[in-house]
């Protein structure tokens, strides 16, 4: 079966087109593995954008074809892989296309041509942190960690074969990066936070954008993971949405059984069962009274490092977390020193009188209370 998702081949976020339907996918999601009668390579049908029907035995990649024996990668320049053809007559690994943002497969389903032109000249300049000390010259086009304000680059190439963590992401973004930096410590702090009643969170809406709520409730729910027709995949399907089985009475379906479901946009949809899973999820409550059921993975505190795709969406009608409510003597210990000067000896010189300070650090100080509202 196929790792990556059909939605991490599609353009990019611009693309507001729907999904097309990958027919070289199988109706339970497998694709079968073939491979190339020159080099060997051996790749998921679907993933080189290869009819299941045409791989047959002699079947060559489109380098082999090309007879191209020294063709590297335009982005990792790294021979051998799953390379396809760009708009610009080089060659590009399939994964290399994926992960770097501004590259878009132009025939989706078949997965080339590769457009590359879009990649802006900031990323070219990029040095990999693993391969740049080997490397005489700055070469191909590097990809960046996802966490905020974390500038380490590095080749798709190297970065996979370092263990950089690289999964499916929220559109428009597609693919989430990890460096073994933000990984290691990611790991071991998510076990220390908690999420306790009451508490200020964030989370994203119902339109995508990320604001401050309030954990108001928790209780665990089981969820199911199905693979779709069209490649995608849910991990947050609840039982009674599956209409083809009572799975309230009789309990989930078994692995690998087709299903019809009643999705979201109120269609039935067909999908191929695959586990099952219990996850604790929260109730919170937004400013303006609207309240959502979230999971604890779709959940930041206030104490997280926001990643960069949470924080480019990230409202600020309710405020940025990152800005600190400042009690009475905080206000005190932050203000200006004044600058001494004999044209200013009054508080009516400086055009605010003791009223108006007044009445500033007492709003100030309210905010700041516990009890405020956020």
């Amino acid at each position: 079966r196929p790792l990556i998702p059909e939605m991490c081949f599609t353009s990019s976020g611009e693309n507001t087109e729907p999904l097309p339907a990958n027919s070289y996918v199988g109706e339970d999601g497998t694709s079968p593995l073939i491979s190339c009668a020159h080099c060997c390579l051996q790749v998921h049908a679907s993933c080189y954008g290869v009819r299941p029907e045409l791989a047959k035995e002699g079947w060559t990649c489109s380098r082999c074809a090309a007879h191209a024996w020294t063709a590297e990668c335009c982005l990792c320049n790294l021979r051998g892989g799953a390379l396809q053809r760009t708009t610009e007559h080089r060659w590009i690994h399939v994964i290399c296309a994926i992960a770097v943002p501004e590259v878009r497969f132009l025939n989706v389903i078949e997965r080339n041509p590769v457009d590359v032109s879009a990649i802006p000249e900031q990323r070219w300049k990029l040095k990999c942190i693993y391969c740049r000390k080997r490397m005489k010259r700055v070469s191909g086009a590097c990809i960046q960690c996802s966490y905020e304000h974390c500038s380490t680059s590095f080749h798709v190439t190297c970065a996979h074969a370092a263990g950089v963590l690289m999964e499916p992401d929220d559109w428009p973004y597609v693919v989430s990066i990890t460096c073994l930096k933000h990984r290691a410590s990611g790991a071991g702090g998510q076990l220390l936070r908690t999420v306790s009643l009451g508490q200020i969170v964030i989370t994203k809406n119902r339109n995508g954008l990320y604001y401050r709520c309030r954990v108001i409730g928790t209780t665990a729910q089981t969820f199911y993971e199905v693979n779709f027709d069209d490649g995608s995949y849910s991990d947050n399907l609840y039982p009674e949405s599956i209409t083809s089985r009572d799975c309230l009475r009789l309990g989930p379906p078994p692995e690998g059984e087709l299903v019809e479901l009643r999705w979201t946009d109120g269609n039935l949809y067909r999908a191929r069962f695959i586990s099952m899973a219990t996850s604790l999820i929260y109730q919170v409550e937004f400013e303006d009274g609207s309240q959502l059921t979230v999971k604890r993975g779709d959940i930041f505190t206030l104490e997280e490092e926001l990643p960069k795709r949470v924080r480019s969406r990230l409202s600020l009608s309710t405020g940025t977390p990152q800005e600190p409510s400042f009690s009475g003597d905080d206000v005190k210990a932050a203000k200006r020193p004044r600058v001494a000067s004999v044209l200013a000896t009054t508080t009516e010189d400086t055009g605010r009188s003791p009223e108006y300070l007044s009445f500033m650090e007492s709003l100030l100080q309210a905010q700041g209370r516990p009890g405020a509202p956020f």
